[in-house]
């Protein structure tokens, strides 16, 4: 597994490294945006770490431009802001996962395991789905609508999965939130109503309903 950790402070970069090197993963670091560019150039990496504070450039904004070229890489915030804002702005722009400083090493090495298993069955997916007047690419991670083609972020394409296997029945967000992020995810509800929100824009909003008080539901009448 080839790991890319992106960070300014070198003494996080060693802590990372060891971890990550003990469970024999291959490691690669920059300590801003210019090398992160220059490493993503050589060689695509698995799993990115990425800070969000760096010297010369916000992790906010590098994901955004990480995502329009590396779709599928999964990407790990490490940060020192512990704010919900911080943490839902972060997943919006399709980071998978966030952790925040200080961190235990190992409790890190597991999160990193945990979205490779997910990022590793999510891509055996090959078929393709029709929902509405939407075609999604289950294996391209894309969803083409009114002749434009836009990408999924990881985490959304793991929703509606869960969501159209499962037509008709309910979801709470807590169920969500275990499926797809798993139960050693930290972060709230808010995280799952964020994506059902991008998902409504990407496929139609009357494919997935609140069912109010519980959750949602994928409306099996609604696709073909």
């Amino acid at each position: 597994m080839r790991v890319l950790i992106i960070d300014d402070d070198p003494d996080i970069l060693n802590i990372v490294k060891t971890a990550c090197e003990s469970e024999s993963m291959e490691i690669r670091t920059a300590t801003s945006a210019e090398e992160l560019w220059r490493a993503l150039q050589s060689e695509k990496p698995d799993v990115i770490l990425l800070d969000i504070m760096l010297p010369d450039a916000s992790g906010l904004d590098l994901i955004k431009r990480i995502r329009s070229t590396y779709s599928n890489i999964p990407i790990i915030f490490l940060t020192a802001r512990k704010s919900d804002l911080d943490m839902i702005l972060g997943l919006e722009l399709g980071a998978d996962d966030y952790v925040t400083k200080p961190f235990n090493p190992r409790a890190l090495v597991a999160r990193i395991k945990a979205v490779m298993r997910r990022t590793e069955v999510s891509g055996r997916l090959e078929e393709q789905i029709t929902i509405g007047d939407a075609l999604v690419n289950l294996r391209a991670y894309t969803v083409t609508r009114n002749g434009l083609t836009e990408e999924f972020t990881r985490r959304e394409f793991e929703l509606l999965k869960i969501l159209a296997e499962n037509p008709g029945r309910v979801f709470t967000r807590e169920e969500l939130l275990d499926k797809v992020w798993g139960i050693d995810f930290y972060g709230d509800f808010r995280t799952v109503d964020v994506h059902i929100s991008k998902l409504r824009e990407k496929i139609g909003e009357k494919f997935i309903r609140t069912v109010r008080g519980v959750g949602y539901k994928f409306m099996p009448g609604e696709s073909k």
